[in-house]
């Protein structure tokens, strides 16, 4: 087997999708340092399943990844594929070529594939585990792993040698075996202990599925007699029920007759008290009216005398204002007429300004003919005829440049024809491409973009329903939790009940064993149903009454106190229906409180109990009243005298003599005998409701969980497609630039070719007017140089005149500059009068405005004030007789009130009347009901003890009883059969299903308990054989490395010796190893003392030891000869082309002397900074410091 092919794409720096073939035999790796070379050693390294980034050289594992350059984006994933020759079946697949591809994202994701099927990384590792291309092996050495191999501990090396004696999946199978072993302890040590529980378990669930079993008769036999007697009494009830009925509807009826004409006298009643508030709400507002209008009287007048001393005022202030105004516009007129005089002078003056200047611009220019003297005008000139030659001559050039131009660019024209009908070719061609490749892309980026939408879509679709599966998951165990609070609740109720907990020692005597006593009823507190209402009311009036025991007669109170006496449990107080007799609030007392406020009732008439119990609940709660509260109860007891015993519903008390009794109750233990039954029921059907609900919720939750998991098989589909796609858009993408790059260039070059076509066409165009021109100028420049040699000639000859003239002028110039200066001055004198005379003529302009307009206002504030008050006149007038008409309809209004007060008076007397009736008619028909309820509760109790005791109906339970049972014979059998049952004492119905289940369990759990027993040996003996044979093996690898060691390093270094010595040699499975080495001439001394080449010698020689002892298919060498001398590093590559044979080698270096050993060279280069690139060298490129000349394809030696 040899490394066949390895395939980089967005590794560290490789950017581009790189593959680089390898041959058996000597592989080197060149370029000079920071290329990229040793990239290729680490993505060998990692697509073999390295796992730690500090060993690939970086600080996390998104380092590996592209991170970009100037001219290029960071990319999001990098992957690495080494493609492996396997013809020999040296890894056990099946498969003469094997791949293994390793992909990682920058989001973290790692994808590992085996011949591009998906696996696990664990998969990678077991698969070359003891190949000697494993993670700890010694055939890839990357950059400092010499140094980490002497450095390290000699714990740490044995790693190198176990890879070499192929022991690592033994000591992995025995880390399973040990993890298996482990689990056995754990499943083992769990199983005896329930094995125990069960032990425990079957001897009493034997007794007590025997007992179950005699229970089951007996209840059947109760069962069929108590039904019959049931059906007995819900007949007899039944008749009575319907006689109160009958009296109740008779009641009720009345009570709705009275009902109405109350409601109709109330209406009445609200009618003339709405129009009797309406009449004193128009009373109130007259009299708010009347007010006003008093105040509104009293305004105007003030008003009227403040206006008429406002108009006095105003004629002042008018009179003042006029006098002000006539002096200002005085003014005005007189600063008018002195400005204007100014401006009279102003124009004078500029006239004569303007004449003078006429005269000395005539003197100046005159002078300026003659500024210069004779003999500087003649210099100028002879300089003027110098240039004109000059120019001359320049023109002539110009001509014969512009010859030659129009010669050159007429044979450039003919150059730039041709190339530019070859670039429009590569143009188009060029154009076509560019549109295939947008064409490619922008399908592929809708395809990209469609297939991310349907991933984010479908991520955000799991994601949601990840959060729901959260929360109806939280959901489930709340509700687990509720069931199992339910449930507890519910057993610990119907343990109370069939404990009797919560009563006295001896009553809960009595009760457990009252089917061995005859006549026992049961207690008050079971025989009672109180509303919750009225619970801590009840529960204070009756007091320790309510565990007294009702019995059915003297006989049975007596053998109660005799059981009680002999089982020594205590005592109790036995109420016979022989003998108690019923109590009731006499008709005086209850007429003397039934319509006071916060009176509720009587306590016997306030709760629900059997008919043949109703002496007793009379003695004991019939002469009870329940107030609201405390204060009710006061006010009710001085009604009664103090003779009555009356009870709030906060459990205070008043008791007859006038004492009282109250305080705080503990919350706990309110209601605690009562109402027993009921809660339990309660709690019963809550229970079943919730686990009803969380059955639900678990199917609910499962459905959710499949959902997920469909979509995350989606999810990881559509992320594939979404990555193929995502490599063919970067892949079209790159070709798009590639061409538009090229597009590009070819556009400028052929804008250049535009541009110089453009530029030469102007050329010619402008070339034969351009020569005209400059020969119309040889001419005109001929004419001006004569003219220029005969004005020398004349002012050679008038020289002394024109000299004379230049004086004269300049004299009269000077005095007209004089006269001009003193006229200028008196100009801006008589500007600046001007200017002060505007400003004051505005100035008393404005001021003359406001007067105008303060006049102005001063007459509307005057006219304002004159019509102002005769309006304050006329109202006056109309304020008065609004006055007066308001008081008389105060004093009509006034007796319409006291009539309907009147009316109102006469309806409130009979409705108090009407009230007082039809309290007294729902006394009588509360008293009806309650018979009726009684009867009625009595049926709905008999008929529910049907159904919760033998779930049976009325019609099911009347078909199976005995129509002719005698109701007293009946009671005697079921109190015999019920003795009989509690003389069983407490059963366990489950048991013989229980002793069943529990039975089959323990033979189960034996049989499983020797299983783990027998397996726990077993696995014993399997870690023994996997410990000896790592021993075996490890020993006999490490003697024969040894042995290659002690030969290999004098050849290497010409000498010396070497030793590797067992650290603990009596203990094979952890001892570490020790490398002495001596090179020649030196003593022996620590791996520390070496230098740095004879440390890399040293590792050197160790790995081709190795190597000899246990061939690898390929081995990975970077720069381990880098501090090696020039005669060591020849010695090494002799060696790699002795062992080149058995070993595929590629070495990344930088030396000659190995890369003269080498079959194939590789170059690694940046062409483009930051990127790495693979090319081809010739030996004889390379230089020292590991740079070559770049040429492409490749060379073999």
């Amino acid at each position: 087997m040899y490394l066949k092919r390895i395939e980089i794409a967005g590794f560290k720096s490789f950017a581009d999708r790189t593959k680089i073939e390898f041959e058996e035999g000597v592989t080197a790796v060149i370029g000079p340092n920071g290329s990229g070379k040793s990239n290729i050693t680490e993505a060998i390294r990692w697509v073999l399943g390295e796992q730690s980034a500090k060993s690939l050289r970086g600080g996390k594992m998104p380092d590996i990844i592209f991170a970009g350059s100037e001219s290029r984006k960071q990319l999001n994933i990098a992957e690495v594929t080494v493609v492996l020759d396997n013809t020999d079946n040296y890894l056990p697949l099946g498969f003469s070529e094997v791949s293994v591809t390793r992909r990682y994202r920058r989001t973290g994701e790692s994808d590992f594939f085996i011949n591009k099927k998906a696996c696990r990384l664990k998969d990678i590792q077991d698969l070359f585990m003891d190949s000697g291309l494993g993670k700890e092996s010694f055939s890839i050495i990357s950059q400092g792993k010499v140094e980490a191999i002497f450095a390290s501990k000699p714990e740490d090396r044995r790693g190198i040698f176990e890879e070499a004696a192929g022991v690592l999946k033994y000591k992995q199978r025995k880390r399973k075996a040990e993890q298996k072993l482990f689990e056995t302890e754990d499943n083992l040590s769990r199983v005896q202990d329930i094995i125990y529980e069960l032990e425990d378990q079957l001897t009493p669930l034997a007794a007590q599925s025997e007992a179950a079993k005699e229970f089951l008769a007996l209840k059947k036999e109760l069962t069929a007699t108590d039904v019959s007697l049931t059906v007995a009494k819900i007949k007899q009830t039944r008749d009575s029920w319907e006689s109160a009925k009958a009296d109740f509807e008779e009641l009720s009826k009345t009570v709705e007759e009275k009902s109405r004409f109350i409601q109709q006298t109330e209406q009445q009643l609200g009618t003339l008290r709405e129009k009797r508030g309406s009449l004193d709400e128009q009373l109130e507002t007259g009299q708010q009216q009347l007010l006003h209008l008093s105040e509104a009287l009293k305004q105007a007048e003030g008003q009227k005398a403040l206006l008429s001393e406002r108009s006095k005022n105003t004629q002042k202030t008018s009179a003042e204002y006029r006098e002000t105004l006539n002096e200002q516009r005085k003014k005005k007129d007189d600063a008018q007429a002195n400005l204007q005089e100014v401006q009279t002078q102003q124009a004078d003056k500029q006239t004569e300004k303007v004449a003078l200047e006429e005269k000395i611009q005539q003197l100046t220019n005159e002078a300026e003919k003659y500024k210069k003297s004779p003999k500087e005008l003649l210099e100028d000139l002879r300089g003027t005829y110098v240039e004109l030659m000059q120019e001359s001559a320049n023109v002539s050039n110009e001509l014969k440049y512009l010859e030659r131009q129009y010669t050159q660019e007429t044979a450039k024209n003919q150059q730039n024809v041709t190339r530019f009908e070859a670039l429009r070719d590569q143009l188009e061609e060029l154009t076509e491409q560019q549109s295939a490749a947008q064409t490619k892309t922008k399908t592929l980026e809708a395809q990209l973009t469609e297939e991310q939408e349907n991933y984010r879509r479908l991520a955000e679709e799991k994601n949601v329903s990840q959060q729901q599966l959260q929360k109806e998951q939280q959901l489930m165990y709340d509700m687990m939790s509720q069931v199992q609070q339910a449930r507890a609740r519910q057993k610990s109720l119907q343990e109370i009940q069939e404990n009797y907990s919560g009563f006295y020692q001896g009553v809960r005597s009595v009760l457990q064993h009252k089917e061995q006593l005859s006549g026992i009823v049961g207690a008050v507190a079971e025989l009672i149903e109180v509303p919750e209402k009225y619970t801590l009311a009840i529960e204070t009036a009756l007091g320790a009454s309510a565990q007294h025991i009702i019995v059915e007669n003297e006989k049975d109170a007596r053998q109660g106190i005799t059981f009680l006496k002999k089982q020594r449990s205590g005592r109790g107080t036995f109420l016979p229906l022989t003998t108690i007799k019923p109590r009731s609030l006499g008709a005086h007392h209850y007429q003397a409180i039934k319509d006071v406020d916060g009176f509720l009732g009587i306590a016997s008439e306030l709760v629900s109990f059997s008919e043949n119990v109703a002496p007793v609940m009379q003695n004991l709660l019939g002469a009870i009243v329940i107030a609201r509260d405390l204060d009710s109860a006061n006010l009710l007891a001085r009604q009664l005298r103090y003779q009555v015993r009356i009870v709030s519903l906060d459990g205070d008390v008043m008791n007859a003599g006038g004492s009282m009794t109250g305080g705080a109750t503990k919350q706990g233990n309110r209601g605690n005998l009562f109402n027993q039954g009921h809660e339990l029921a309660e709690w019963t059907k809550r229970y079943e409701e919730i686990n009803q609900a969380l059955q639900a919720k678990e199917a609910f939750v499962r459905d959710l969980q499949a959902k997920i998991a469909d979509q995350t098989e989606s999810l990881e589909t559509l992320r594939t497609q979404g990555e193929q796609t995502r490599l063919a858009y970067q892949e079209a993408q790159s070709s798009e630039e590639r061409v538009a790059t090229e597009l590009t260039r070819l556009q400028k070059e052929q804008s250049l070719f535009s541009y110089e076509a453009k530029e030469l066409e102007s050329f010619l165009n402008d070339y034969q007017v351009q020569k005209e021109t400059l020969e119309f100028k040889q001419v005109e420049l001929k004419t001006q140089q004569d003219k220029i040699n005969q004005e020398i000639q004349q002012l050679n000859e008038e020289s002394d005149q024109l000299e004379e003239k230049r004086a004269g002028i300049n004299a009269e110039l000077s005095r007209l500059q004089a006269d001009y200066a003193v006229l200028d001055e008196r100009l801006l004198y008589l500007e600046r009068q001007a200017l002060g005379f505007e400003e004051q003529i505005n100035e008393l302009t404005n001021q003359i405005v406001n007067l105008e307009n303060q006049l102005l206002a001063l007459s509307s504030d005057s006219s304002d004030h004159e019509e102002s008050e005769e309006s304050l006149t006329q109202r006056l007038t109309e304020l008065a007789t609004a006055r007066e008409h308001l008081q008389e309809q105060l004093a009509v209004w006034k007796e319409m009130r006291q009539s309907l007060q009147q009316q109102v008076d006469q309806a409130d007397s009979e409705l108090t009347e009407a009230n007082r009736e039809q309290k007294q008619l729902l006394a009588r028909q509360s008293q009806a009901d309650v018979q009726k309820n009684r009867y009625e509760l009595k049926l709905d109790n008999a008929l529910a003890y049907l159904q919760e005791e033998y779930s049976l109906t009325f019609e099911g339970a009347e078909a199976q009883a005995d129509p002719e049972i005698d109701q007293q014979v009946a009671q005697t059998e079921v109190s015999h059969l019920k003795q009989a049952i509690e003389k069983l004492g407490p059963v366990n119905l489950n048991a013989i299903e229980q002793y069943q289940q529990v039975e089959e369990r323990y033979d189960f759990l034996t049989t499983q308990r020797d299983d783990l027993l027998s397996a726990k040996e077993q696995l014993f003996e399997t870690m023994d054989e996997m410990d000896d044979e790592v021993k075996t093996r490890f020993f006999t690898t490490f003697q024969a490395i040894r042995e290659k060691f002690n030969v290999v390093f004098p050849n290497m270094f010409g000498g010396g010796r070497a030793e590797l010595v067992l650290t603990d040699p009596d203990d094979l499975l952890n001892t570490g190893i020790e490398i002495e080495a001596q090179p020649p001439g030196k003593k022996l001394q620590s791996l520390s003392l070496l230098s740095g080449g004879e440390r890399a010698l040293t590792a050197i020689a160790l790995l081709f030891s190795i190597i000899q002892v246990r061939p690898v298919p390929f081995c990975v060498l970077d720069e381990v000869e880098a501090a090696l001398d020039e005669a060591n590093v020849a010695r090494f590559g002799r060696y790699l082309s002795a062992f080149q044979n058995d070993t595929q080698f590629i070495v990344v270096t930088h030396r000659k002397g190995t890369m003269e050993a080498a079959d194939v060279l590789y170059g690694v280069t940046m062409q483009e900074s930051g990127v790495s690139k693979i090319i081809s060298v010739r030996l004889e490129e390379v230089k020292e410091d590991g740079k070559f000349q770049v040429k492409e394809g490749e060379l073999r030696k």
